[in-house]
């Protein structure tokens, strides 16, 4: 999950550098329901998706966050 976290950091760096600071804020404080338990996760998931879909994103930040709604999605369905 090391790497997960990596391009998580990725993707709020690019909503700050495009002055979505309060996308940047709600995706970091989503980060707070992973706490090592599986409801945890879901719940970071489901923050995650209406953060992203409540929310207009430029291509780049747009598309990493797919990507990572996508890997997680796999890893709690494939667990």
């Amino acid at each position: 999950m090391q790497d997960y976290w990596h391009k998580f950091d990725l993707l709020c760096s690019e909503l700050k550098k495009n002055g979505q600071h309060d996308v940047e804020y709600e995706l970091r404080k989503a980060q707070g329901y992973v706490n090592g338990l599986t409801d945890g996760w879901y719940d970071f998931l489901n923050e995650f998706n209406r953060i992203t879909k409540s929310n207009i994103l430029t291509d780049t930040p747009k598309e990493l966050a797919d990507k990572l709604i996508e890997i997680l999605k796999y890893r709690l369905e494939n667990k």
